[in-house]
């Protein structure tokens, strides 16, 4: 089926960086096209997920546009230039890239590999380190420690890491990610999702991310393109928009059920009021903390240390049984933390488990900010949902309303 639809333009009007016009790719011996006739717009800055089942044509597409599969017919357009016919490793060196196996080189340390783009691009020694340190220190990496390892000598989350830091490291205006936390564990996909999206906030890179996970899809995507076999595009919208008005039964049943849970992935700590729980400073004694606790509503509070930071809980029971030790000796560490860009289902998983049923909010540096509760959660679900009633009776109203003659 060719896909005779007119060019689908994102909803907001934006620089568009990429432009797919008619773009088509038929393998040897097949008789269908992998990707028919796919035009799309991707505005500047914005990450834009191609999400569909195996075989739908995403990877494809991706691929096509810096060029690693040629396309049998269309156009891409970047940055207003047609480089369908443009040499294409000029047009790669313009363009990071990120898969899911990183790719990293095995006989390249950590500073050899991210140099490669910028040796390319003819950068002198000096402009080299410092941007391998730059990127290193962006991706939360200690150059010290880690310029000269080799990729074996690293977790599979710091290769990862040092995967992003080399696609970014010629500065490209555009990124291509091909599923690149898929080979993870989830607990660290998580924390590289988190951390991708806060580097994202400060770098504004136009990101093309093709995963197979409507529930990434959502959380990482400004706009998110559900494709059909050949690439065919069976919604282009926010994920908002796709959550509360699926265009059609497929995308329904490709986001399937629990809506309201998934757009949790649509909200961040950051965007919420914070709830406060009783806190101590470190150096306070046994008998301050159990004041603290004797004139709030909880049963522990919150140790913080010399840096503001959380370190542990301590219950009354604890320091009632606590003979003559400090605050150190007390009660649990902390777990179930989260950062302020943290979206409100990654909250939501940790308070599930934590053993206050509450997740403690800090800063890129661990400062406590404050917490999220069950509360909280609820709050934001009731003021999604009142949201999109609003937004629905508004539609109605609109369609309603007869034409201007």
């Amino acid at each position: 089926m060719t896909q005779t639809e007119p060019l689908q333009a994102p909803p907001a009007a934006k620089r568009t960086m990429i432009q797919l016009e008619g773009l088509t790719k038929t393998f040897p011996g097949t008789k269908k096209p992998a990707v028919d006739n796919l035009s799309l717009e991707i505005p500047e800055g914005e990450i834009v997920i191609l999400v569909g089942s195996s075989g739908c044509g995403k990877t494809t597409t991706m691929k096509m546009i810096n060029r690693i599969i040629e396309p049998s017919g269309g156009r891409i357009i970047l940055e207003g230039e047609d480089v369908t016919k443009a040499d294409p490793d000029e047009l790669r060196r313009r363009i990071g890239y990120v898969i899911q196996q990183i790719g990293l080189f095995p006989h390249m340390t950590i500073e050899q590999n991210i140099a490669t783009v910028p040796k390319l691009l003819g950068w002198d020694k000096k402009r080299i380190s410092d941007r391998i340190d730059e990127l290193l220190e962006t991706v939360s990496m200690d150059p010290a420690l880690y310029r000269r390892r080799y990729p074996k000598e690293l977790s599979g989350g710091q290769q990862q890491r040092v995967g992003v830091a080399r696609a970014l490291s010629g500065d490209p205006d555009v990124m291509l990610m091909d599923e690149p936390f898929g080979a993870i564990d989830p607990i660290t996909r998580e924390r590289l999702q988190n951390e991708f999206l806060r580097l994202q906030a400060d770098v504004k890179k136009t990101i093309v991310f093709v995963t197979h996970d409507i529930d990434e899809a959502i959380k990482m995507g400004d706009r998110i393109a559900i494709l059909q076999e050949g690439a065919n595009i069976a919604q282009y919208a926010t994920p908002e928009e796709i959550l509360t008005n699926p265009a059609n039964d497929f995308v329904a049943d490709f986001i399937g059920s629990g809506a309201s849970l998934k757009r949790l992935n649509l909200s961040r700590v950051r965007d919420i009021e914070l709830s406060q729980w009783p806190t101590v400073s470190v150096e306070a004694t046994p008998d301050e903390a159990l004041e603290v606790i004797r004139r709030s509503e909880e049963s522990s509070v919150l140790v913080l240390d010399k840096n503001n930071r959380p370190v542990r809980w301590v219950g009354a029971t604890d320091i009632q049984r606590r003979g003559e030790r400090n605050l150190l000796q007390l009660g649990a560490p902390t777990t179930a933390t989260v950062h302020m860009h943290s979206t409100l289902n990654d909250a939501l998983n940790e308070m599930i488990t934590a053993s206050h049923s509450v997740a403690i909010v800090v800063t890129n540096d661990g400062t406590y900010q404050g917490i999220v509760d069950i509360d909280r959660i609820n709050e934001s679900i009731r003021a999604m949902r009142s949201a999109t009633r609003t937004r629905m009776r508004g539609s109605l109203k609109h369609s309603s309303e007869p034409d201007d003659e």
